[in-house]
C-alpha cells in the first residue's frame, strides 16, 4: 500500500507540473497598442515656361495678337483655377507707352484639349484639368489681343509695356 500510495502522489505532482506548465505564470503582463498608418499627398502646384510677349509690327486693320506656352503641373488634386491679372492696383488689362498713354487688350486662355475661354481680368478661370506632374512639355496657352482702334492710333506712343500677373491655384 506504501508503494500505491507513492505512486497516487507522484501521479498527481506530474500532473500538477504539466498543469501548471501549460498556463501562463500569474506574475506575466502583457499589453497592446494600435497605429494607424496615413499615406497622404501634399497638393503643389507650378507654373513654369511663362516667357515675355513681344507683338511686333501688326498690320493695319487688324488686332495685335501675341502668344505664349506655358506649363501648369502639381499633384494631389485633379483640378485647377487660373486667374490673370494687370500687375498692380488696377487689374484690368492694359499697356502704357510713352506720356502715360494706355491702351487695353482683351485675353483668350487655353488648357490643352479644353476649349479656349475669354478672360476676365482678376475673375478666376475655374475647372481647368491638370494634365501633368511636372513641366516637361508645356501644356497651356493665353494669347493677348490688342484692338485695331486701340494700337492704329497710339502708334506714336510706342512701345507700350506692362505686366501681367498669372495665379494658378489647386481646387
Amino acid at each position: 500500500m506504501k508503494i500505491s500510495i507513492l505512486k497516487l502522489l507522484t501521479s498527481i505532482a506530474a500532473a500538477g507540473l504539466a498543469i501548471c506548465s501549460a498556463t501562463p505564470a500569474l506574475s506575466q503582463a502583457t499589453d497592446t497598442a494600435t497605429s494607424m498608418i496615413t499615406l497622404q499627398f501634399n497638393e503643389n502646384i507650378i507654373i513654369q515656361n511663362v516667357d515675355p510677349v513681344t507683338i511686333s509690327d501688326p498690320t493695319p486693320g487688324t488686332p495685335a495678337i501675341g502668344s505664349d506656352r506655358f506649363c501648369v503641373a502639381g499633384s494631389g488634386f485633379s483640378t485647377y483655377s487660373i486667374t490673370f491679372q494687370n500687375n498692380g492696383t488696377d487689374p484690368s488689362f492694359s499697356i502704357v507707352g510713352s506720356g502715360g498713354v494706355s491702351i487695353s487688350y482683351d485675353m483668350l486662355y487655353e488648357n490643352d484639349g479644353q476649349v479656349p475661354v475669354t478672360v476676365v481680368a482678376g475673375a478666376p478661370i475655374p475647372n481647368n484639368i491638370l494634365q501633368a506632374t511636372n513641366c516637361s512639355d508645356d501644356n497651356a496657352t493665353f494669347d493677348i489681343i490688342i484692338p485695331e482702334n486701340e494700337w492704329e492710333p497710339n502708334q506714336a506712343f510706342a512701345p507700350f509695356t506692362g505686366t501681367l500677373l498669372i495665379t494658378v491655384e489647386s481646387e
